[in-house]
């Protein structure tokens, strides 16, 4: 019988591929080691493919090695593909298309500006619920406390202006909440969504990017008092609304610019997304993977997830259900009720 090594690296030399992605395989494997069949076919195909047109190749050598089966047959069609489900002999079933599975989501570029709209009157309950259940932790600076540490320099200067230590002065740890990250997509298949997120994120008064085809920082426009104010300079800067859908190279931007991903690290990050990603899904898995890795918890909230039977179909949201928690958010109301569960 071949040891799992050796049938993995015949695997990896029967595909042909260059040291740096043998490489990024070899890593997945070691970071993410895989608990069954499809997972190790999701963390292959992400590592060792790159061109859709090697994809039939990949997945007949994965069979022959794997599955013991013939090679499935792959559509090959120009952006996002389905993920296969397992069936219970193990084998890679093929996906059905339907609405929400990305074949509708654009890559285009298309630069368009839009006018957001919005009425501040029905956010004061989603403000108190974010005062209320967003996580708190303890500050790192020590501040004057009724409990705590006792403050020597405090209780020394107080001491001289009356002669004697009449009071023991205190300092401790307060807590204060989690830096939040809301991350936005503005693309096309969102359009009717896009202002309630926007709104939820002038609520938050938090760091707030958004993308469709570009990454774009907007947590300054949004912390101008009046909504309808911070909307309109949101609609000034975002060039990018109802366009194409590039979840990966936005998110590998944010992670791979210092000033960005600093921002992440420690806080509660969540992305407003269906997810649909057109592209290649390797770079959004990476992307994730890193923002996951630099959140304090990363939270996927999409529209399509309210549906009751929604699973990941697509390749890179199939890729990344295990790295976020995910859930449904389409309008106010479920957003409200989202924050409530944290």
């Amino acid at each position: 019988m071949i040891a799992a090594d050796e049938l993995l690296e015949e695997f990896v030399s029967a595909l042909h591929v260059g040291m740096e992605r043998r490489v990024d395989f070899l890593t997945a494997l070691r970071d993410n080691p895989p608990h069954d069949i499809t997972r190790l076919y999701w963390l292959a195909r992400v590592t060792l493919v790159i061109r859709l047109e090697d994809l039939p190749f990949f997945d007949a050598v994965f069979a022959m090695h794997f599955l013991g089966a013939p090679p499935q047959e792959v559509p090959n069609e120009e952006g996002e593909e389905e993920a296969p489900e397992p069936k219970s002999s193990g084998e890679l079933a093929p996906q059905e298309l339907s609405e929400g599975t990305g074949k509708s989501a654009s890559v285009h570029d298309l630069r368009h500006k839009r006018t957001f709209e919005g009425d501040a009157d029905d956010l004061r309950e989603l403000r108190r619920a974010l005062r209320e259940h967003l996580p708190k932790i303890r500050s790192r600076r020590r501040r004057p406390h009724r409990r705590g540490q006792i403050d020597v320099r405090r209780t020394l200067r107080h001491a001289t202006r009356t002669g004697e230590i009449t009071m023991l002065a205190r300092r401790g740890r307060p807590h204060r909440t989690r830096p939040l990250l809301l991350l936005i997509d503005v693309s096309g298949s969102l359009r009717e969504h896009t202002p309630d997120y926007l709104r939820f994120a002038w609520a938050a008064q938090c760091e707030t990017f958004t993308f469709g085809t570009h990454l774009t920082r907007v947590t300054r426009q949004l912390r101008q008092r009046e909504l309808a104010t911070a909307l309109a300079e949101v609609s000034a800067v975002v060039e990018d609304a109802d366009g194409g859908t590039r979840i990966g190279p936005s998110l590998h931007e944010f992670v791979t610019t210092p000033r960005y991903a600093d921002r992440a690290r420690g806080a509660l990050t969540i992305v407003l997304s269906d997810g649909l990603e057109r592209g290649d899904p390797a770079q959004m898995v990476a992307a994730v993977h890193r923002l996951a890795r630099l959140s304090h918890k990363l939270l996927w909230w999409s529209p399509l997830a309210l549906h009751p039977e929604y699973k990941p179909v697509t390749r890179a949201m199939a890729a990344i259900v295990d790295e976020v928690d995910l859930a449904g958010a389409r309008e106010l109301d479920s957003l409200l009720e989202r924050v409530r569960e944290l």
